[in-house]
């Protein structure tokens, strides 16, 4: 699953970049009408449920937070800012 996570959220985001630059090309949220207005809610709203069962997953497993860089998994600790990745130091 750590292999697969960049990529899954790397092809969502461009997913989402790319359906947004179509509706601005076709002149807007209103000059594209719901048409496109639905497909990129859509994929906003995968995109947000997909980092909130990541979340609650690997805190359900105990392996902690995953680093955005590397994927290297680092102990949470309640009510503190995250530090750098021990791994890679982001």
């Amino acid at each position: 699953m750590k292999s697969i996570r960049p990529l899954l959220f790397g092809l969502m985001m461009v997913a989402m970049v790319v359906a947004a630059a179509l509706v601005r090309r076709q002149g807007g949220p209103n000059g594209g009408g719901e048409a496109w207005l639905v497909p990129v809610g859509v994929l906003g709203g995968l995109y947000a449920i997909l980092v909130v069962v990541d979340v609650v997953v690997h805190a359900w497993k105990g392996e902690g937070q995953a680093c955005r860089a590397c994927g290297h998994f680092r102990p949470v600790k309640s009510f503190r800012f995250a530090g750098p990745c021990p791994q890679c130091g982001e």
